[in-house]
């Protein structure tokens, strides 16, 4: 009997400072972090630098799919940059052949937390419940540190409810 290869997932937090990441083979959490995206001077060097970020996750993990979460809309420069971004990730995963999906927020929430409107505290718990060697990066003795991982928890969440779907499509 053949065995059928498990999908690799790249799951991504898409932010303009701090991104979230998570890579899955199958349900297995093999990796996890925040990559941090260095500040320039101007909007196009930024994301210069997040795109090569991710152009490095993708050549190191060689996923199957890229999921990345959907990001709101909003008037103001730093929401527009965050879209643009999220939009180049998308497109950097088609052009290396990777099927790249993307799911709203609340939708992982609900599914993850039974509660679309779930606090990233709350995420991050549940993500725990499943991944205790995590915990340590629950709490923290700074307020940054724990915002800082929330990127973190948020990717882990959305690989996931990726990873569901792919597996069940639902």
């Amino acid at each position: 009997m053949k065995k059928i290869k498990s999908q690799k997932v790249l799951a991504i937090d898409p932010g303009t400072r701090h991104l979230g990441v998570a890579f899955f083979e199958g349900r297995e959490l093999i990796y996890c972090g925040v990559k941090t995206i260095l500040r320039k001077p101007s909007a196009h060097e930024t994301l210069q630098e997040g795109r090569a970020i991710i152009s490095r996750l993708i050549s190191d993990f060689k996923p199957d799919i890229l999921v990345v979460e959907k990001t709101f809309f909003s008037n103001n420069r730093n929401a527009a940059l965050l879209n643009v971004y999220a939009d180049e990730i998308k497109l950097i995963g088609k052009r290396k052949g990777l099927k790249v999906i993307s799911f709203a927020a609340n939708t992982v929430r609900k599914s993850v937390c039974g509660n679309g409107a779930a606090s990233k505290d709350e995420v991050a718990k549940v993500v725990v419940s499943y991944y205790p060697e995590l915990k340590p990066y629950l709490t923290s003795d700074r307020k940054w540190k724990e915002q800082f991982h929330r990127n973190m928890f948020d990717a882990i969440a959305l690989g996931m409810y990726a990873v569901s779907f792919i597996t069940t499509g639902k």
